[in-house]
């Protein structure tokens, strides 16, 4: 108990620095980018001097770097909920509320295409070393490795113009269809059909490492003694894949998913943009084409904010299952 105490208390205080030195990141980086929303809604709307200076002091965009910055520690990095200052596209709301907004759509598809991948890499897996070394177990292979070298933009562009433009079966993009509105009649069942698209993109798009290391994994536990123990005492194979193959290599397909999720929200946000899914990927392609510095801030934060979280939580998972983890943690102190 001591030892997973210690070991959780290791990576809180690693996730903290993560925060700190991506905020930083997060602070420097657009003001990188040549321009701003001032600039171009000046260069586009020909706006007079007097009107530019006035949306500068207004954005706080005249203030010196250091000041910023300041500004920026004190209502962002150490205030809850962080202020971020107001959205220069969707002005009069504040970049934060521009992501409370969005975000329950992407949580929404992320959280369904977890599961998915999960589900659909272990159920493959499990198929492909049932059937070791037959045609069926080559296919799984050769499509495993095929979607782990496809990415999700295109896979998401071939479903559009399978499953949209030629077969028209299902909608090329958006939620939910125009008219529908929360509360509705259909209104549930519009929105599960809409992200039948992008939830396969991604899982799909994600699964091809889960199946490969399910499969090795109840592969290599097969030539344990302890399955083979279990063999001779007469049960069904289905269940030793299961229960004595599959079980012990659930920490590794943990790890996996810490190790993928970050790469699986980048492929989240990229859908989102494909599909004109209105999440958090969405709303990052319209503020970088607005240069919409206290939006691209808080999306950042809020995508940092997501893995740090995932990260922290399933190395504390790690920690209570793994009693290695927690015998190291005890000897080192």
């Amino acid at each position: 108990m001591f030892g997973a105490i210690r070991v959780v208390g290791k990576k809180i205080l690693f996730a903290f620095l993560t925060y700190v030195i991506i905020n930083l990141f997060i602070f420097i980086v657009p003001r990188l980018m040549p321009g701003n929303y001032i600039d171009y809604l000046a260069s586009t709307r020909f706006l007079p001097r007097e009107a530019v200076e006035e949306l500068y002091i207004r954005f706080g965009l005249m203030d010196p770097l250091h000041i910023q910055l300041l500004r920026y520690v004190s209502n962002v990095m150490f205030s809850l909920p962080p202020d971020f200052g107001y959205s220069y596209s969707f002005y009069p709301l504040r970049a934060w509320q521009v992501v409370q907004t969005f975000l329950p759509w992407t949580l929404l598809l992320l959280s369904t295409a977890t599961l998915t991948t999960f589900a659909f890499g272990l159920l493959l897996g499990f198929a492909a070393s049932y059937w070791r070394e037959s045609v069926l177990d080559k296919v799984i292979r050769g499509f495993a490795f095929f979607t782990m070298s496809t990415p999700y933009f295109v896979l998401a562009m071939l479903f559009i113009l399978l499953f949209s433009q030629t077969l028209r079966i299902f909608p090329a993009g958006g939620a939910y269809s125009p008219g529908t509105s929360p509360g509705s009649p259909g209104y549930v069942s519009d929105v599960l059909w809409h992200m039948v698209l992008p939830l396969a993109a991604l899982t799909i798009g994600t699964s091809g490492q889960y199946v490969i290391l399910a499969r090795e994994i109840m592969i290599a536990n097969i030539s344990e003694e302890f399955y083979r123990t279990a063999l001779a005492m007469g049960l069904k194979r289905s269940r030793l894949l299961l229960s004595y193959a599959l079980r012990p290599g659930i920490l590794p397909l943990i790890t996996l998913f810490g190790i993928r999720f970050g790469t699986m929200l980048s492929g989240d946000l990229l859908t989102e943009i494909v599909f004109s899914y209105p999440g958090l990927g969405y709303i990052l392609y319209q503020a970088i084409l607005s240069k919409d510095f206290p939006l691209l801030q808080a999306l950042f934060y809020m995508i940092s904010i997501m893995v740090i979280a995932t990260s922290l939580a399933l190395d504390t998972i790690y920690a209570v299952l793994d009693p290695r983890i927690r015998r190291a943690a005890l000897d080192k102190g």
